[in-house]
């Protein structure tokens, strides 16, 4: 084997480790209660190789409001890929507080905290004052 070879294989497994860790987190945050609908519990999981695409080349990132926001380039697929996500992301914050008696807001800025706590390093999260960091 080549040391290009050994170098883009050790690359595509780090890659790979790094897509397992986050979809095992969304998975457990997912699962957090038992209210939740598996339409778009199905949809998040399916979406989320996109989601890490788009954070990984810088267009999207993670907010303190639990939701994902805009960066740089908009294009269409982007923004549908964020509206959607988002949208299934509000239903899922309904139904957690639901069943935790927490407020739909509190459930929210928790969620934030572990989506960006899981963040590969160079992913863009946005702060309360609106600004953007890299992690």
């Amino acid at each position: 084997m080549t040391s290009m070879e050994s170098k883009t294989r050790s690359t595509i497994n780090s890659s790979m480790k790094k897509i397992n860790h986050i979809c095992l987190t969304l998975l457990s945050i997912l699962t957090f209660s038992t209210l939740l609908h598996a339409d778009y519990k199905e949809r998040m999981k399916e979406r989320l190789p996109k989601i890490i695409e788009a954070k990984g080349s810088g267009l999207i990132g993670e907010g303190v409001d639990g939701f994902l926001h805009l960066r740089g380039k908009k294009g269409k697929t982007v923004v549908q890929l964020v509206a959607v996500e988002n949208e299934d992301r509000k239903e899922f914050f309904k139904a957690a507080s639901s069943k935790t008696g927490s407020t739909t807001q509190e459930v929210a800025q928790k969620f934030s905290q572990v989506m960006k706590s899981r963040d590969e390093k160079g992913f863009w999260q946005k702060d309360s004052k609106g600004s953007w960091n890299q992690k």
